[in-house]
């Protein structure tokens, strides 16, 4: 054969080659469909998506639809469904994976392999339901060998038999008892608005109501009486609601409810949940009939448009209808901690004036003096941690019984979050058998308080200010000048560079690293104790040492400190400033020790026989003068 004619037989062979795998076997399933669908019933990506599931079984027709992400039963009966129940079918059935896969062509062979796997009529069937597809999964028999079970995707001709876990039959065979939820409430505790509950009496016409309301984040009670519920006692309350369980399942007929109480209800307990999209709330009311004949402990109940009648034991009904009206918020001042602007107080000796200026807590009347952050956190804690006892009264006309009339002190709070005005005022009545009367200026209620409840309170702002009583930027320091009692003051003067040298003496050199050590505590200096006003005893009309550093600003620092008080401690004073405190004993020791020594003779660059130095003297005392 010529050799152009087989180059022409290859190329012919190799486009038949090419139509084939452009034209026909595009049309064929791709790889990763065919391992879809061999290692998966269902090309289900999410079994999350599902929203609706039917089973059949051998107990009847079940249906289930999911909605505000939880599961209803609306078929054999309307009840709640157990989420976990129908949770785990639905992942069953979108998950389980084909061990075997069995082609079905649809001839005779087939047909009776199919009735002979159960699967002409299949005992347990299944249709899921996404947005916008259904599945349906078809389960016959278990197989002779293994744990398995038979089942088809469809019931069309040519659908393929797969081999899957008998797990997944074992979860269709389930019952109303496995597959109904024994929660009698299911929703999102996020979502709840409202509380209320309802208790008839039966022996007059009135009844006893309880309702409390989200607005604007924040629980407020409106029956009996418009007042502040906790936020952690409301959840704690809605936790409880949602663990109430079914003792039984009785009757799934309401065509006769007065055998159980429930034509004319005890009470009612009701929650109000704002479904997802905001359209429209949706009430789930829980309707309490009479005691259980020969069990005392339980009571006939039912949920409001279902038919099912179960029991529920009394106690947890009596906690949910007793828990309600004690959400009632019993701190007596309402505030967020953080947000508070200023505080005052006087109550009785105790007295001070704080404001929050630039982030900084200052005590007022005092040049602005800091306060101590931590001690001002603290205390504004534990003032919003004081709750009521439970002696109070709603409302009362007559302040004069419990000396709120003219109160005996008051504390005052200002911050932003305080609607229509910037304060709230406690104001502290009488002290009656152990407890003292408050009321706070935005409610009319009076509140009862331990008589030792306000102990915490400081005594004066010098208990809360701050103990920094120096804070200068050590860098900016130029010089320092030392007095002793009435000796000629030192002054030392600091380079750019940091070396430091005796402007005004002598024979004498500047230990740098004990300058710096003084300097670096006097910038930072901080009090062991304020002392208050100056007294003589502090002995600051003469001080033993003084110190003024001078900085880049106009006038320097000047610190002095007193003689030694019979404690041993000494009294120091900024100048201009008029609070006393006290300096801790080892600060003392260090700003008193002395910086400067005398220079060697060797160092002065004289021919003369060295001398060996004298000793440190124990304070900055300048060197006496030669006769």
């Amino acid at each position: 054969m010529p050799r152009n004619s087989s180059t022409l037989i290859y190329l012919a062979i190799a486009l038949g080659l090419l139509c084939y795998l452009t034209f026909i076997d595009k049309k064929r399933a791709g790889t990763k469909e065919q391992e879809a669908a061999e290692t998966r019933l269902f090309n289900l990506e999410d079994p999350g998506d599902v929203t609706r599931m039917e089973i059949n079984n051998v107990h009847g027709l079940f249906i289930f639809q999911k909605t505000n992400g939880h599961w209803e039963m609306i078929k054999p009966v309307d009840t709640p469904a157990d989420n976990a129940t129908v949770e785990g079918i639905v992942s069953q059935v979108s998950l389980a994976q084909p061990q075997r896969v069995i082609p079905i062509s649809g001839s005779e062979d087939d047909n009776n392999n199919l009735k002979k796997w159960g699967l002409t009529s299949p005992a347990e069937r299944v249709v899921i339901h996404t947005k916008d597809k259904k599945y349906e999964l078809l389960v016959g028999r278990k197989t002779a060998i293994s744990d398995s079970v038979y089942v088809r995707a469809s019931g069309k001709k040519d659908e393929a038999v797969r081999v899957v876990s008998n797990t997944v039959k074992e979860a269709l065979q389930k019952d109303l008892s496995d597959f109904r939820s024994k929660n009698v409430f299911d929703f999102d505790a996020e979502k709840v608005v409202k509380v209320a509950t309802k208790i008839a009496d039966p022996s007059t016409t009135l009844s006893q109501q309880c309702e409390v309301d989200l607005k604007d984040g924040k629980w407020t009670m409106q029956l009996p009486l418009v007042a502040r519920a906790s936020t952690p006692d409301m959840q704690a309350l809605i936790t409880k609601i949602l663990a109430v369980h079914v003792v039984d399942f009785i009757n799934d007929d309401a065509s006769n409810l007065s055998q159980y109480g429930l034509t004319s209800p005890s009470a009612t307990i009701s929650v109000t949940i704002k479904p997802e999209g905001g359209k429209g709330d949706e009430d789930v009311v829980l309707q309490i009939g009479g005691p259980v004949p020969k069990k005392p402990d339980q009571v006939y109940a039912q949920r409001l448009k279902s038919n099912s009648v179960f029991t529920l034991t009394r106690t947890s009904v009596d906690e949910l209808l007793k828990g309600l009206p004690a959400v009632r918020d019993r701190h007596v001042l309402p505030f967020d901690p953080a947000k508070v602007t200023q505080i005052s107080y006087s109550i009785g000796t105790k007295k001070t004036d704080l404001r929050l200026k630039d982030t900084l807590w200052t005590i007022v009347g005092e040049g602005d003096a800091r306060a101590d952050a931590n001690q001002i956190t603290d205390l504004l804690t534990k003032l919003s941690q004081l709750e009521t006892t439970p002696d109070l009264k709603d409302s009362a006309t007559d302040l004069k019984p419990f000396g709120l009339d003219k109160p005996v002190g008051k504390i005052t709070l200002q911050s932003p979050e305080f609607k229509p005005g910037p304060s709230i005022t406690l104001l502290i009545g009488k002290t009656v058998n152990k407890v003292v009367y408050v009321r706070n200026s935005t409610e009319p209620f009076i509140y009862t308080l331990p008589e030792n409840a306000l102990n915490f309170l400081p005594a004066n702002n010098l208990v809360l200010r701050d103990a920094r009583a120096i804070n200068l930027d050590i860098k900016a320091v130029k010089s320092m000048t030392i007095t002793v009692g009435n000796s000629t003051p030192i002054t030392l003067n600091r380079s750019q560079g940091g070396t430091w040298s005796a402007a005004n003496v002598k024979d004498r050199m500047v230990d740098s690293l004990k300058a710096d050590t003084q300097v670096s505590l006097f910038s930072q200096l901080q009090a062991k104790a304020w002392l208050g006003p100056v007294l003589p005893v502090y002995g600051l009309s003469k001080p033993i040492l003084t110190i003024a550093i001078q900085t880049d600003k106009a006038k320097p620092t000047v610190l002095h400190i007193g003689a030694a008080l019979p404690d041993g401690s000494h009294a120091a004073q900024l100048e201009g400033e008029p609070a006393v405190f006290e300096i801790a004993d080892g600060d003392y020791g260090i700003l008193n020790a002395s910086s400067i020594q005398l220079i060697p003779a060797e160092a002065a660059g004289t021919n003369a026989a060295p001398v060996a130095p004298s000793p440190a003297p124990s304070t900055n005392t300048a060197p006496a003068k030669k006769k």
